[in-house]
């Protein structure tokens, strides 16, 4: 039976910027000394905004509202995510993994055409996760449990293209140059978990809590004036996530997750200057003391939210099996941002060549919910100067995926 493959299709989107990947089953996917697992997801949301507008007109210095452009646009981009996991044994009681993973990515292209190019061109949010988790073993007369537990050291990136506009003659305002940030920081992360196994019924149940990230983001703005640091902070959700897994018949097994994630905390990044800069970064003159001016930042807003999946695997024959899931996703967003609902199904062929090796192969499909965005007013209660309102239908997100596993 290929239970090693029961928790190994993440949806292609989850939600906020969840990647899907902050999952450390791989630990449990060999009862050989040593096993190596890669894998490659393409993932391709296709997201539209319509109707695009600095429409309340009321909030005092709305630059969006003397602009021109188109009133559409492609919200989100495709995107590739890697994985890669080494597990070793070290007898009955002891095994480990290394692995690197990319928990948290989020990727829009808005073009450079877009009415509101002077709020984002395009924008990125990237990680890194390079951990090690240990899982210590206590045989029972029925079954194992383990103690689960690890750390690891997380890069994130964020990087925002915006236009700059020239507000000194009479509107439309001309679009007079372009103004880009990029910060990064590194910071520990680490998890906790229990997991209880009987491998004879191909039975498990595992409870890991992922521990919240905080990232101090420092980097440079540049725009027209000239290029000055800057810095924020912004926290990665904790979340608690329950698995299980049981063989149900001959050569069958089902599976099924559930999911918290406190993407509340996850709500702004104002980016502010660090050191003594020129006025002429706000159009206004004399100089701005060290953290005095928000140049940039990140604006998300969001809610907690809930993540289930439920699906099965069908073992043809010795070297064949099939795998199916369904995964609904909670939006996170409260308005500010469209990570709606999400609705996906995932379908993956495992084909195992030798007792050693191990192929997958599979994809997924997805329905985004519509919704309407209004990004006008900051996390702070304070306007938005570059916010404006959108709508947006049920739109599709596709993924492709393929991973190799190798026993020793």
């Amino acid at each position: 039976m290929a239970v090693g493959l029961a928790f190994a299709q993440s949806p292609a989107m989850a939600g906020g910027y969840d990647s899907g990947e902050r999952d450390w089953d791989a630990l449990f996917i060999t009862s050989q000394t040593v096993a190596v697992e890669t894998q490659v997801r393409h993932l391709v949301p296709d997201r539209d905004l319509s109707n695009v507008a600095a429409s309340d007109t009321a909030i005092s210095g709305n630059l969006l509202a003397s602009t021109t452009g188109t009133t559409t646009a492609p919200e989100a981009e495709a995107f590739t995510i890697f994985r890669a996991s080494a597990i070793g044994r070290a007898g009955e009681h002891l095994r480990c993994m290394a692995s690197f993973r990319q928990p948290w990515e989020g990727h829009a292209n808005y073009g450079t055409g877009f009415i509101a190019s002077a709020a984002a061109i395009d924008q990125h949010f990237s990680s890194q996760d390079y951990g090690l988790t240990c899982a210590g073993t206590h045989h029972l007369d029925t079954g194992q449990v383990s103690l689960v537990g690890g750390v690891s050291y997380q890069h994130a990136r964020y990087e925002l293209t915006q236009s700059v506009l020239n507000t000194g003659v009479a509107p439309p305002f001309p679009v007079i140059g372009v103004a880009t940030t990029d910060v990064d920081d590194w910071s520990w992360a680490w998890r906790v978990g229990l997991a209880y196994e009987i491998p004879a019924y191909a039975l498990r149940a595992s409870l890991i809590y992922n521990s919240q990230v905080d990232f101090d983001m420092k980097g440079t703005f540049s725009s027209v004036p000239g290029t000055a640091v800057i810095q924020g902070s912004i926290s990665m959700p904790q979340s608690l996530e329950l698995e299980v897994q049981s063989g149900v018949a001959p050569s069958w097994l089902a599976f099924g997750s559930i999911r918290w994630t406190d993407w509340s905390v996850a709500t702004a990044m104002p980016l502010v200057n660090a050191q003594t800069i020129p006025g002429a970064f706000l159009g206004v003159g004399g100089t701005l003391a060290p953290g005095t001016a928000q140049l940039s930042g990140l604006q998300l807003q969001w809610n907690d939210s809930w993540t289930a999946t439920a699906g099965g695997v069908h073992q043809l024959n010795d070297q064949l099996s099939l795998t199916g899931s369904l995964t609904w996703d909670q939006g996170a967003t409260n308005g500010f941002t469209s990570q709606t609902d999400t609705w996906v199904g995932a379908f993956n062929a495992v084909y195992n060549p030798t007792e050693q090796a191990q192929i997958v192969v599979g994809g997924s499909a997805g329905l985004m919910t519509s919704g309407s965005v209004s990004t006008q007013t900051r996390h702070s209660g304070a306007a938005n100067p570059l916010g404006y309102t959108a709508t947006y239908g049920n739109d599709w997100v596709f993924g492709l995926n393929a991973s190799l596993k190798v026993s020793f």
